[in-house]
């Protein structure tokens, strides 16, 4: 969604610089800070009265500092709620404007309610993210003595923002004043004219506040996607470090294991080598007739039973022998072989692979036959194979829970028939530069297997 002016920051702040798995941060050099101090702050503004209009939010806002932008969040008959979101120029901005209006860190005892034709007990605040909040303060930390004195103290801040509250309150007297008298003279109307006037005055009101309130609209979805994308990014950021966990626990217990086969191998190896010894002695002290006397072996013992018994086992080991050899050459010639139809369906899949375009915008543009893709090919075809491209890319198993999530987002993606676009702009939070690749791969596939289903050649 395009925005133009400054650029959109997260109030919910950064995963990558607040949370409980953050790792120590490197020193920040003296450079960076002096950016810092440049940098635009969003801030959560609540506690706005009904009927206090943006004009006069924003000349509160502007009395304690600059600010790029004001944009009140409307509900989604287009009401204006009584909060939004204040982007200020620079944390000194932000700092002023939290000291001098924010009721619960502000200077004035009690906090401001600004005035209303009903009467309410709200208290303006200003809130921001606790990173953010550090960063102000280090910026509060830094401030040039010199160039601080040259601004306006919190106590005058306080005067100016006291005389906007009179002028404010000034204006609601007024302005209630005013709808007393036209009340009183709409009731001497008649019924036409009545609604003549406020037909003609609903329109007016509404001409003014379109732009407005599709802004703030925009806006609003916008912070929401924000919001869900930082959500994810965390949720991924700790599956990632998961999954290393887990590999090298993996990868231990791999060595652990080849550790104890080559052990086995070199004690069965020994074990071996003993006995091939031990049969060295007896052979060299072998005495054939002693044996014979002996009678302990079957050969010895009865030569002609040994003998049957021995033909009857070779006999066996040469059928075997035989029977493999037949399905060895059955194979062969199977393979060398191909069944009717074979050839041509291999054709066929071959020409329609090359039709489909590899280029990502043409391939996008593909008109896909949703009709040929039901629950049944996702369930057998596409789910798996996102599954496995998934866990090519994040380095996982097929059943890893972060693997399972992702896979079910993008099947629900392609399940809803929702353009590849999106899902590139959703994916990149995570896939980040593979994003594009990952669903044009997929997008692919998708496209093959409903042209496959609808030309009969699967």
């Amino acid at each position: 969604m395009p925005h133009h002016g400054a650029p959109l920051l997260n109030p919910f702040g950064s995963p990558m610089l607040s949370g409980p798995d953050s790792k120590e941060q490197p020193p920040v050099n003296f450079n960076a800070k002096r950016q810092s101090e440049n940098r635009p702050i969003v801030a959560f503004i609540s506690g706005i009265a009904e009927g206090v209009s943006d004009i006069w939010v924003e000349k509160l806002l502007k009395t304690c500092g600059d600010i790029n932008s004001w944009r009140r969040v409307c509900s989604a008959d287009g009401n204006p709620q009584g909060f939004g979101f204040c982007e200020f120029k620079s944390p000194n901005d932000a700092a002023s404007a939290i000291r001098v209006l924010s009721s619960t860190d502000g200077r004035k005892e009690g906090g401001w309610s600004l005035p209303s034709i009903k009467p309410t007990q709200q208290k303006l605040m200003i809130q921001v993210d606790f990173s953010v909040k550090e960063l102000i303060d280090e910026c509060q930390e830094m401030t040039n003595p010199a160039a601080s004195a040259k601004c306006a103290t919190d106590d005058e801040l306080v005067q100016s923002v006291e005389g906007i509250i009179r002028e404010l309150e000034a204006a609601v007297i007024e302005t209630s004043q005013t709808d007393e008298t036209k009340d009183e003279g709409g009731a001497k109307d008649d019924d036409g004219a009545d609604n003549t006037n406020e037909h003609a005055a609903v329109n007016a009101e509404s001409g003014d506040d379109d732009g407005e309130k599709v802004v703030s609209l925009e806006l609003e979805e916008e912070w929401e996607k924000e919001r869900a994308r930082s959500k994810r990014h965390k949720r991924y950021i700790a599956a990632a470090e998961e999954r290393e966990q887990q590999t090298i626990a993996k990868q231990n217990e791999r060595g652990d294991r080849i550790k104890w086969n080559a052990m086995r191998d070199l004690d069965e190896a020994e074990e071996k080598q003993h006995q091939r010894d031990d049969m060295s002695v007896m052979l060299s002290k072998w005495d054939d007739v002693q044996q014979a006397q002996m009678g302990e072996h079957s050969y010895y013992r009865d030569r002609q039973r040994w003998w049957r018994h021995r033909k009857a086992e070779r006999a066996r080991e040469m059928e075997l022998d035989d029977a493999d050899r037949r399905q060895q050459e059955r194979e062969a010639c199977a393979s060398e072989k191909p069944a009717s139809g074979t050839t041509e369906r291999r054709d066929l899949i071959e020409a329609l692979i090359k039709e489909i375009p590899s280029d990502p915008k043409a391939l996008f543009e593909w008109p896909v036959k949703w009709e040929q893709v039901n629950d049944a090919l996702i369930k057998s075809k596409i789910d798996p194979a996102v599954r496995k491209r998934l866990a090519e890319y994040l380095g996982g198993e097929g059943d890893d829970s972060s693997v399972s999530e992702l896979s079910d987002y993008v099947v629900t993606h392609i399940r809803e028939h929702k353009p590849p676009q999106e899902l590139i702009d959703e994916l990149e939070m995570v896939l980040v530069e593979e994003a594009p690749t990952f669903v044009a791969r997929i997008w692919r596939f998708v496209v093959y297997e409903s042209e496959a289903h609808a030309r009969n050649v699967t």
